[in-house]
Parts: C-alpha cells; sequence; structure tokens
C-alpha cells in the first residue's frame, strides 16, 4: 500500500515541472493544518493541489459523513492515485484550480466552507495569484477559512493579506523544507 501511494508522487516529482515540492507535507504539517479547519461541522471543503491525498486521507477520516470534499489536482497520475479512495464524500476533479469557480458553479454550490491549497503559486503569475485567491474567498461562505500550506516562502501573505483584510501565518519547522500556512476568512 505504501508503495501504492509513493510511487505517483516519485514519478510526478520526476516528470512534472509543476509540483514545487520535494517531498509530501510531513505528518506535522498536516496535524497543523487540521487544527486550523473545523472538521466536524464543515459540510463542503475543496482542496486546490491535494497531490495523492496526503491532507486528503486525514481530512477525510476527520469529517462528518454527510460532508464533502472537492480535490482540484492538475496532475494525472494524482488524480488517477486520488480516484482510487473508496469514499463517497470524496469528488476528484481532474484540471486547473484557476477553474474553481467553474467547477463549483457546474455542481451548483454557492457557498463552501472551507478552502485549502497547497499549489505552487510561484509559477503563477501575479494576476493568476490574486484571482485564484480572490476565487477562493468568493467560494466561501461568511465565516469561511481559506488556508494555503506547503509554502517555503511569505510570497502568499500580502495576497491573503489584501483579499481577505488581514491574514494569520503560522511556520512549521518540522517539514521538508520548513514551510508556512497563510490564513484568511471570510
Amino acid at each position: 500500500m505504501a508503495t501504492e501511494t509513493k510511487q505517483p508522487f516519485v514519478t510526478a516529482l520526476i516528470t512534472d515541472r509543476n509540483v514545487a515540492a520535494i517531498s509530501r507535507s510531513s505528518p506535522f504539517l498536516i496535524r497543523r493544518l487540521l487544527r486550523r479547519l473545523d472538521l466536524k461541522n464543515i459540510r463542503t471543503l475543496v482542496e486546490l493541489g491535494p497531490a495523492d491525498g496526503v491532507a486528503t486521507r486525514p481530512i477525510l477520516q476527520a469529517l462528518s459523513p454527510e460532508a464533502r470534499l472537492l480535490a482540484i489536482e492538475n496532475n494525472h497520475g494524482f488524480a488517477e492515485a486520488l480516484k482510487k479512495t473508496a469514499d463517497p464524500r470524496l469528488e476528484v476533479i481532474e484540471g486547473d484550480a484557476r477553474r474553481l469557480p467553474e467547477y463549483l458553479k457546474q455542481r451548483g454550490l454557492t457557498g463552501v466552507d472551507a478552502v485549502i491549497a497547497s499549489i505552487p503559486f510561484t509559477y503563477l503569475s501575479k494576476e493568476e495569484r490574486f484571482a485564484l485567491v480572490a476565487a477562493a474567498k468568493e467560494a466561501l461562505q461568511p465565516g469561511g477559512v481559506f488556508i494555503i500550506f506547503h509554502q517555503y516562502s511569505w510570497l502568499m501573505k500580502p495576497y491573503v493579506d489584501k483579499i481577505f483584510g488581514k491574514s494569520w501565518l503560522e511556520f512549521e519547522p518540522l517539514n521538508i523544507f520548513p514551510c508556512f500556512l497563510m490564513i484568511g476568512r471570510k
């Protein structure tokens, strides 16, 4: 089983120039992320860039049975690995996170409880970064949370600050490499 989940990550790391992390998010980072999500009360969560599901699986373990998780993944190998997750609450969308509003509209969703993102924002233009953070805020219902995690720099903090009014920054030293989480609330 461990080999099955590691293989898509190793393959993507070698073949997909859009994979920016050199390793999966550590268990310490995932626990920090989970502490920032009110998973028992979330009805709909969107995960942008779930890779092979390192955060997806623990989120599914903690979500209520009535909840829904939309995972938007651009890498075909990662998307296929995620589709093997036997959980009816998970919907894997193979596509680009920048199309978030379109995917939500197609599913009749007008307000989600949380959007989390672990995508390589460094590969996006400034305009695309602003647009993606703005789309995440627009997707959230009042009180919803937006969390960018597994980021090696503060790059996205000014974007989250501008769109959400302010953000909270957390640091997780126990990750390869140490990284940041940026949190905005609608």
